[in-house]
């Protein structure tokens, strides 16, 4: 519901103003050569952003809702694929797939820069559903590898070979670890398989190396880094998201909860999931790993954590490590059993486990909702209903409306607009500020055809 508030911001604006410029192919060509090598990222913006075909609202929200019924679709899939053979309904795995996407929702590090901020979406969930994708792929591959059939696994190398160009973020940590398992594996691969390793490196050489990221980086990089002290930070701060990721509480009642499930799945040797989870310490050692490596490349460029929207994407990619790891340990111990696993947990435990669940939907873990900070144990769910029952949502689209109104009917060409009251936390990602000369204020007034735009304190436009 909330998708039908969401505004553009920023970068959407920013992109707009390119297009019109450039042409929609000559956008990517001039951002490849001048700004980012995210070429899939790039093409979605210029063709698929409905800022970028000059409207200042319409359709952004059905693009929105569209990116959140997509990654809905994806996770089915996946499920659907990891299991294949266990004998699940489509309802159960439709029911599988919201729970999966609720518990990733939850706690995301930003609502707003995951599904209510286009230009994030095309650079980061575009990326996560290609990512999911890939591991159904996969999943059909390991089913069917006995059949002599590759065709999935050329699905799987093609779409690695896209993630690159879409953020570094998680296609660094992706190209280490698809490395790491070809290699350990190296005296059982058959030479189709070493093809996924060698397309996800040829995607991040394509998109790496890209004439833009190298002006980007020179920009952006204004001191020698201290590697040592990088280092030091990124474990750090790994550490930092760990705590947070799980010191909530929620997925570890959840996967204590799914014990007793993944028992009774263990001992179904055909599923996909059981050829894919043989390795329980390298899946453990690989979650903050994982996390460390795609943090890594901000620290080393900029001294900074990346931005939250980054987060979301290695949070998805840590929660589906953390089951499948969780998933790998439960199996590791049924077959250490010389007996039928029947594994269940007590009824004085579990059930006071099922009923915390839907408590913690009306509590928040984090104490400081009006500081902007970094908010990674907040329960999004609270805030979502927060934003839509006050009407924060409706007001923040009543204003919007009313100032793009305004921009569009007035010939001042030096604007000022009221500032935002009440902006709703979950679904705004940025608004322009007091400063004409701020990059988004440009990116705004050129857009609405001004020379400058501002944040006034008072109603302006008489």
């Amino acid at each position: 519901m909330l998708c039908w508030y969401a505004h553009p911001s920023a970068d959407d604006f920013l992109t707009a103003n390119d297009v019109h410029k450039h042409g929609h192919w000559g956008f990517v060509q001039h951002m490849y050569l001048n700004w980012t090598g995210r070429y899939s990222s790039l093409l979605a913006q210029s063709f698929l952003n409905p800022v970028s075909y000059g409207n200042d609202k319409a359709g952004y929200g059905l693009v929105c809702l569209l990116f959140l019924l997509l990654l809905l679709v994806c996770l089915v899939l996946l499920l659907r694929t990891l299991l294949l053979g266990a004998g699940l309904t489509a309802r159960q795995l439709w029911q599988a797939g919201a729970s999966l996407l609720l518990l990733f929702t939850y706690q995301l590090p930003s609502m707003a820069e995951g599904f209510y901020w286009l230009t994030s979406s095309f650079n980061y969930m575009l990326s996560a559903i290609v990512l999911l994708l890939a591991l159904a792929s996969l999943a059909m591959h390991v089913r069917t590898t006995h059949q002599g059939n590759s065709r999935y696994l050329t699905a799987v190398a093609v779409l690695l070979f896209l993630i690159p160009s879409f953020n570094e973020s998680v296609a660094l940590p992706l190209l280490v670890t698809v490395w790491g398992f070809t290699l350990l594996n190296a005296k059982r691969q058959h030479w189709a398989e070493w093809q996924v390793a060698l397309a996800i490196s040829m995607g991040c050489a394509v998109s790496f190396l890209a004439p833009g990221n190298t002006v980007r980086s020179l920009k952006i990089l204004a001191i020698p880094p201290d590697r040592f002290a990088l280092t030091l930070n990124d474990i750090k701060y790994t550490a930092y998201c760990l705590v947070s990721w799980v010191g909530s509480g929620v997925l570890v009642v959840v996967t204590l909860l799914l014990v007793p499930l993944f028992a009774r799945l263990t001992q179904l040797p055909e599923l996909p999931i059981n050829r894919l989870t043989r390795q329980p310490i390298v899946l453990t050692v690989l979650l903050p790993a994982f996390l460390a490596i795609g943090m890594y490349p901000a620290f080393w460029i900029s001294g900074e954590v990346l931005p939250l929207r980054a987060h979301n994407i290695l949070y998805l990619c840590f929660i589906l490590n953390w089951l499948l790891a969780a998933y790998a340990w439960v199996s590791y111990f049924v077959r250490k059993q010389t007996a039928p696993v029947t594994w269940s947990i007590p009824s004085f435990i579990y059930l006071p486990l099922l009923a915390w669940l839907p408590f913690t939907f009306l509590t928040d873990y984090n104490h400081h909702l009006s500081n902007p900070g970094y908010r990674l144990s907040t329960n999004n769910s609270l805030l979502a209903y927060r934003d839509l029952l006050h009407g924060n949502a409706a007001h923040y689209d009543a204003q919007l409306s009313a100032r793009y109104r305004y921009l569009r009917q007035t010939p001042v060409l030096h604007a000022a607009v009221p500032p935002l009251l009440k902006p709703p936390f979950t679904i705004l990602f940025s608004d322009i500020t007091t400063d004409t000369a701020n990059w988004a204020n440009r990116a705004y007034a050129e857009f609405f055809g001004k020379k400058t735009i501002r944040v006034a304190p008072e109603p302006v436009g008489k």
